[in-house]
This record gives structure tokens, sequence and C-alpha cells, in this order.
């Protein structure tokens, strides 16, 4: 063996030995227990290779975040909403849920034409929908179904301007099997029966195919349950049976186009109205309206207004923000006064107004002996309002001291001159409200600076 092979063995064995005493040191110093140490096991080495400077290495373990669960029944509050006992605007409230809380909805119930929702997280109550965005949102189901359900028979809407009169014959007995659709929905509930008061039992998204079994007044049934029609795009092929015949006779004009948005909200004037299958006094009577109960047109043909539920009478409405049969000018009373978006504490606030803000009231309505008016912007109680000319109940007399003193229609000099005052002449105070550094009192036909007038 030459001198350089017995040089590399030399340098591979004192290698080795290096290594072997070094790993004897480690055991040393880490295989031992300290005292009190039951398990028995070794502890193990740990070393971190990583550079601490290098910014690639993160060494940090992020905190675990639970998911939220979004389904059907999930929804995010959109502003402060009032949690209440039963579904009614003067039930007792329960909580209040602020812009951007989530809920859990158990079941949804319409009273009065109000879709309420029964919530079970974070607490329990009652809601409104009106403020409420539900995650899976069907687009648009609740509006289409506005025909009268006569059997199981195949219901196809008139287009947009269409009229049907006449006595015709549809022959079917209501059960095409087997037509193919896709969906065009986004989300579109499935519902356990062909009304939009049907439970939600699940959802198809946008794109999925579904054979309906059977068609029952704008809605389809699939394997799954009903879904509303409008939002399914058919191949026009079936196949099955259809026997039997179902006589019937559809008078009157029809316009419904199955539009959804809501053009604009109203009240019913009536003690009773009627809601109709078609925009006619001859269509077929589905359901009636009592006096005050709100409600959403959807669209509108003539005097006639189409509501989720059906055709009602546009004569017998109060719309929103139109000047009624009760209208008057006033100044509120209170701070912070809530402009809501309907009359009644249950609906949302969209503002405020503070003490001595003048309004102009287009209508009012009375509901369990609280009063709202309707103003541009929205609904106010008229509790925190004083109505020029109605007065107090404290009434005041006196004397005006200056000649052409002007009656103005509101508090204040920019208001329109209505009629003019002498000296001498005698007024009764009704009710005073300061402006800025003047006091200004209202009478019969408007209101006077209360600078040129002497109280007995």
């Amino acid at each position: 063996m030459n001198f350089s092979m017995q040089h590399s063995l030399r340098k591979i064995l004192s290698l080795i030995l290096v290594v072997t005493l070094a790993a004897t040191a480690l055991t040393g110093c880490f295989g031992s227990s300290d005292a009190g140490e039951t398990t028995g096991e070794t502890s193990g080495l740990n070393i971190n290779l990583s550079d601490p400077t290098d910014p690639a290495v993160n060494t940090t373990v992020p905190a675990e975040t639970e998911a939220v669960e979004i389904n059907e029944n999930t929804a995010t509050i959109l502003s402060e909403l009032t949690v209440r006992s039963n579904p009614s605007a003067d039930a007792f409230i329960v909580g209040t849920l602020y812009a951007g809380d989530r809920v859990e909805i158990n079941r949804r119930e319409e009273v009065t034409n109000i879709d309420w929702a029964y919530i079970i997280s974070p607490m329990s109550g009652w809601i409104m929908m009106d403020y409420v965005k539900m995650d899976i949102e069907p687009e648009g189901e609740g509006g289409s179904d506005t025909s009268t359900p006569a059997g199981n028979g195949t219901v196809t809407e008139p287009t947009q301007g269409s009229t049907n009169t006449g006595t015709g014959t549809n022959t079917g007995s209501g059960t095409t099997t087997n037509i193919a659709g896709t969906i065009t929905a986004s989300a579109l509930y499935i519902r356990s029966e062909p009304s939009t008061s049907g439970k939600v039992q699940g959802s198809y998204s946008k794109g999925d195919k579904v054979t309906i079994l059977e068609t029952k007044d704008g809605w389809g049934r699939t394997n799954k349950g009903w879904i509303s029609m409008q939002y399914v795009s058919t191949s026009g092929t079936s196949t099955g049976t259809n026997t039997g015949t179902n006589t019937g006779t559809n008078t009157g004009t029809s316009t419904g186009n199955g539009s959804t948005t809501v053009q604009f909200k109203g009240i019913v004037t009536a003690s009773e109205l009627n809601i109709r299958s078609t925009a006619s006094t001859e269509g077929t009577r589905v359901g009636s309206l009592s006096y005050g109960a709100r409600v959403e047109i959807l669209e509108k043909s003539g005097d006639w207004g189409r509501t989720k539920d059906g055709w009602i009478s546009l004569q017998y409405v109060y719309q929103d923000g139109t000047t009624g049969s009760k209208t008057a000018n006033g100044i509120v009373t209170g701070n912070q006064l809530n402009i809501r978006s309907g009359p009644g504490t249950g609906y949302g606030s969209v503002g405020s107004l503070n003490a001595g803000d003048r309004v102009n009231i287009l209508e009012q309505f009375t509901y369990n002996g609280t009063t709202w008016g309707c103003i541009k912007n929205g609904w106010i109680s008229l509790q925190y309002v004083y109505i020029d000319g109605t007065g107090t109940g404290n009434d005041k007399h006196g004397t005006i001291t200056g000649d052409n003193l002007n009656i103005r229609s509101g508090p204040g000099t920019g208001y329109n001159s209505v009629g003019t005052l002498n000296s001498g002449e005698v007024v009764t105070i009704l009710y005073q409200v300061k402006v800025g550094d003047t006091t200004w009192g209202n009478i019969k036909n408007g209101w006077i600076s209360m600078d040129y007038v002497n109280l007995d």
C-alpha cells in the first residue's frame, strides 16, 4: 500500500471516529431524563437550520380561524333592525341587530303583506326581510307567480302587452314529464311546494341541468322539489302522457311581464281589497288585503298593480311619496326623529330629523293609536311633530303691536307671506318655536313673529 492510499485511509478513519465521539456526546447531553420525568421518552433534538433573517422563512404558525358557513338559510343584516317577539311591528322588542350582523333564518311568514323571518342565531325572534340579504339569493323568485291555481295544468305567461279574452278549453292532466332544462339564475331555491311560502330545502346553481317532472302555476317539480320556471331554460322536449280535460274561462287583460323589481311601495286604503289573477275586475279573486296592508308593486297595467300574490286596483293604494288626501305642514319637536322606510317602528331607519326641522306631510295613516306621516324620503311618527294650526291645548291670546305684520307660511322670514295683520288685532297663539334669536307663533292661518305681539 503506497503512502497516498494510507493517508486517505487515515483521513476516513479519523472522520468516522470524530462522528462517533460527537454522537456519544450528544447522547449524553440529551438522552438523560430530568428529575420527575416519567414518560420514559427520549427528548428529541430540534435544530432550526433556517436563517432567521431570511424573509422567505416564516416560522410563525398562523392562528386558525373558523370558516363562516354559508347556506340557503344564512343572511346578512343591511341596516339597524329590531328583533321582535312576534311577526308584528307592535310586538315586544327582544333585541337589535346592526348592519353587517350575520343571522340564521329558521322560517319565513308573510303577515299583512310583510315578509317576516324567524331567526335562531344570534338571538331568537322575528325580523323584517326588507333589510336582510340572503347569502344564497334566488334572482327574483318571489314575483313570478301571479296566475290562479287550476289543478296541475301547465301555465304559460302571456307576453307583455298581450290580451287574452274569451272562453277556451285547456286540455291536460297537468302532469308533463321529462322536460330538460338549465338553471339561468346564479342561485335558485328548491322549495317543498310550488309557492314562495314553501320551505327551502336546497338550491341549484347557474348552469345546473334539471329534469322537470311536473309544472304548476309557473313552477316546476324536479326530483328534489319545486323551482320557479322563470329561471329555467327548457329545450322544449317532453315525453310522457297528457290526458284529461280542464275547461275554464279566462277573461280580461293580463300584462304580466314576470318582473321582480319593485317599482314602488304603498299602503292599502280600502277596508278590504281583492287580489285578482289578472289586471281586471273580471279576473279570478285569489285573495284580499286589509286596510293599512303594506304592498310592493312589481308591475303596472293601467290602474292595476301586480304584487307577488296577484293584481290589485291602484285606486285603493296610497303610493309612497305622492300627495294624498291628508296633507299638512309641521315642525319636528324632538331630536333624532327616525325617518323609516315604512309606517312603523319595525321598518328600518333611513335617516333622521332634529327639533325645529320643517316637514311637509304628504299622507297620514294611523296604526294602533300611532299616526305616521309620509314625507318625501320616508315615514315619521307624528307623535313628535307639531302640525300647523292644530294647537297643543296650551293656547295663548295676544294683541298685535305693529302694522302690516307678515303672516308667513313657516316660522322664519325665509317663508312666503300669506297675509298681514295690523296693530290692535287680537290673535290666538297655538304654538311657539324659537328659530335663531326670534320666537315665532303659529296662528290658525300661518306664523308671525312674537316680537310684535303682546300676550295677555
